[in-house]
């Protein structure tokens, strides 16, 4: 009996140790000997580069469709009048209620994307006195209903992110939601305004005042006795403000708060020549100029470089470099400082790049021929741009450089267009009853009409897809659909 049970006991005691799931332990196993672990470590880094090759490719043909997608319509994401009136400054029907006519909102904002560039609309560079874009501010943040009186002259700049309305009696600057952040008021005939970085200048042509801003408001005011023919800024806020009599122009310069900096340039008509067209380096520090003088008795240009650093305190009149025999045969209408390294000159032949990143402008300039008759220029930060005459067909050809001089896209189009920029990675050609936006690849992503009058369209909030419009009636922001 007693074997019995010793039995059944060891039977029972087998079930059990066959039920029981024997855990594995870690501490036992043997490690990878060499080939093994590369061969691990290798199979690693390919799964790790396959996933990062397919998420640049997801992110690439993201890019590639936002970037090239051709948009057919478009829904209104708010609007906010523009009419004022003199005495009350908003009539009711022009309080800045913003009208949501989405359901969705108008998307992120587009952070990043530098448009610190003037447009200079539909100018011809060939002019004497091309049209000049730009931007000015106020002493105090104002009320979204509180703005200039309404004008028969109404502009609008860019400035920054946000954009400027300027008429013959005050500003307003208008941030990317449409609301008034400030408004100056003034008395002008001939109201014209110069941006550079975050100061703007606006000046009344042949007369004697010039108001200099930054974002936040107008930082000084400016007077001259000689009537101001031109006005620059720049990005730090120092102001120059050309000036003439009958024998001689003059060129002053102002700190941001109006104040004189006691600092001057005089040039003879009959000797030195006369200044078709002026701009400030970012810091202040330069002026370049388009000078147009008499050589044995031919109408003849040059461009030249003044500094007032102490490089320039020890020469003469403070003019370091002309260029001279590069122009000879050419007529510059426009220069820019497109960068802190870059100037940019727009002439009746087509445009000379001069890099000033050594102070001492480069001789070795470069320039593009362009044999077309140019209708247009705009610029920015990065690129330079001409509207030409177009050969291959179509009317028009838009043709942009990079700051090398160098060839980023040519687009030919059929467009009766009274305006053109570049805003950020954005071409916009508009008219006052339509649109039309391209890439810098020339690919047209928007072709479209509006119902009201638009006298400027840029890029919106969500700078993929969505463009702000300002007209003196309304101002509106757009989705792209």
């Amino acid at each position: 009996m007693s074997d019995m049970q010793s039995m059944d006991r060891e039977n029972k005691k087998r079930q059990l140790r066959q039920n029981i799931v024997q855990m594995p332990d870690n501490g036992s196993e043997e490690p990878m000997d060499g080939g093994r672990l590369a061969k691990y470590k290798r199979k690693k880094r390919i799964i790790a580069a396959a996933a990062v090759c397919f998420i640049a490719a997801l992110g690439f043909t993201g890019y590639r469709y936002m970037n090239e997608y051709e948009y057919t319509g478009y829904s209104v994401q708010w609007e906010r009048s523009m009419r004022y009136t003199e005495n009350s400054g908003a009539d009711k029907k022009t309080q800045a209620a913003e009208t949501s006519a989405a359901a969705d909102s108008a998307g992120t904002d587009g952070a990043g994307e530098t448009a610190s560039a003037e447009s200079s609309g539909a100018s011809g560079a060939g002019s004497g006195n091309p049209d000049e874009t730009a931007s000015a501010e106020t002493s105090a943040p104002a009320e979204a209903s509180k703005n200039v009186s309404d004008s028969s002259f109404v502009k609008f700049a860019m400035f920054g992110d946000n954009m400027i309305k300027y008429t013959k009696d005050g500003a307003s600057y208008i941030d990317a939601s449409g609301k008034t952040i400030w408004t100056q008021s003034y008395e002008m005939k001939t109201p014209i305004i110069n941006i550079n970085g975050d100061y703007a200048v606006i000046a009344d042509q042949q007369g004697n005042e010039m108001y200099i801003c930054s974002k936040e408001g107008c930082t000084g005011t400016a007077k001259t006795q000689l009537p101001i023919t031109k006005a620059a800024v720049s990005a730090r806020g120092v102001a120059a403000a050309v000036v003439e009599d009958s024998t001689a122009s003059y060129i002053f310069y102002f700190k941001k708060d109006g104040e004189s900096l006691g600092i001057n340039i005089k040039m003879l008509l009959s000797g030195d020549g006369y200044p078709v067209d002026i701009a400030l380096s970012p810091d202040g520090k330069q002026i370049v100029m388009s000078v147009m003088y008499m050589k044995n008795g031919a109408l003849k240009n040059k461009v030249a470089f003044y500094d007032f650093s102490e490089i320039g305190k020890n020469v003469n009149n403070r003019f370091i470099a002309a260029f001279e025999e590069e122009f000879d045969d050419k007529m510059v209408g426009r220069i820019r400082y497109l960068n802190d390294q870059t100037v940019c000159a727009f002439s009746d032949k087509g445009l000379t790049f001069i890099s000033v990143k050594n102070v001492i402008p480069d001789t070795n300039v470069t320039f593009v021929p362009v044999d077309e008759e140019i209708q247009s220029i705009c610029y920015s930060d990065k690129y330079a741009a001409v509207v030409v005459d177009s050969t291959s067909g179509s009317p028009y050809r838009l043709d942009v450089y990079n700051t090398d001089g160098k060839k980023v896209t040519s687009i030919d189009f059929d467009y009766a267009y009274t305006g053109v920029l570049i805003d950020g990675d954005r071409l916009i050609l508009y008219n006052e009853e339509s649109c039309r936006e391209y890439n810098l690849d020339g690919h047209e992503r928007f072709n479209g009409q509006f119902d009201f009058s638009v006298s400027l369209v840029r890029a919106g909030k969500n700078r993929t897809n969505s463009l702000i419009t300002a007209g003196s009636e309304v101002m509106k922001e757009i989705k792209l659909r």
